[in-house]
């Protein structure tokens, strides 16, 4: 599961992060709640602190509450249709 998100921040600036595995677990492991049920229910909150963890795995930023402060808005990214393979994929050793 990957979900890409754009940040925008007060001062105009933004990121855009691509929130992978990592990112989901920890979410899980911290609220205790499952990413399964993002389809059903989920809140900004979840989602500003997936692309806040994100960017901390970066390096990027450090505290939640902090990092808050300065955003001005989270938002789920369009994701563009994958490039179809050329060839087959190598799947024997």
């Amino acid at each position: 599961m990957k979900m890409n998100l754009r940040v925008t921040y007060g001062d105009g600036s933004g990121a855009d992060v691509t929130v992978s595995a990592p990112d989901i677990v920890a979410f899980e492991e911290t609220f205790d709640r499952s990413a399964a049920k993002f389809d059903r229910e989920v809140k900004f909150t979840d989602i500003c602190w997936l692309a806040w963890h994100r960017l901390t795995r970066s390096g990027l930023t450090e505290d939640f509450k902090t990092w808050m402060n300065n955003v001005e808005g989270v938002e789920i990214a369009e994701v563009a249709d994958p490039v179809p393979l050329e060839r087959k994929a190598h799947t024997s050793p």
